[in-house]
């Protein structure tokens, strides 16, 4: 991004925090062309502790459509969110599928020692054993 491209993100941005802070909502009609994120989960922002999400994005103005993860959540509202670099219209929230609990181990035998026989056969099944290296 350029810097005036920044610049101009960083005033939307702005604007739009304090419109939401003063208890504006974005209308279906400023919704129209955000783009659209499904199958999203709340995580954090790499490398911060900021709140962000990550799903399947489509219609996303650099990215096209693809998985994606957002800039950090300014707001959020009833299917809508406002990161720092634009509003997304959220679609469903991703729900892992349950894993079913793995089946108990079998108990494990009891150990017993081999015989002087095995021992020895196992020995001498290794190179260079008992000799000068």
């Amino acid at each position: 991004m350029s810097l005036a491209e920044i610049a101009e993100r960083n005033r939307y941005r702005a604007r739009d925090a304090d419109l939401l802070a003063s208890g504006w909502t974005p209308s279906p009609a400023d919704l129209a062309d955000a783009p659209f994120i499904d199958k999203w989960e709340e995580t954090t922002y790499p490398g911060t502790d900021l709140p962000s999400l990550k799903g399947y994005v489509t219609g996303h103005p650099r990215l096209g459509s693809t998985f994606a993860w957002t800039s950090p959540l300014i707001a959020r509202g009833d299917g809508w969110v406002r990161t720092e670099g634009r509003f997304y219209r959220l679609g469903t929230q991703y729900v892992p599928e349950p894993v079913p609990p793995a089946p108990p181990a079998p108990p494990a035998a009891p150990y017993t020692p081999p015989m002087d026989e095995e021992a020895d056969a196992i020995l001498d099944s290794l190179p260079w054993y008992g000799e000068p290296r």
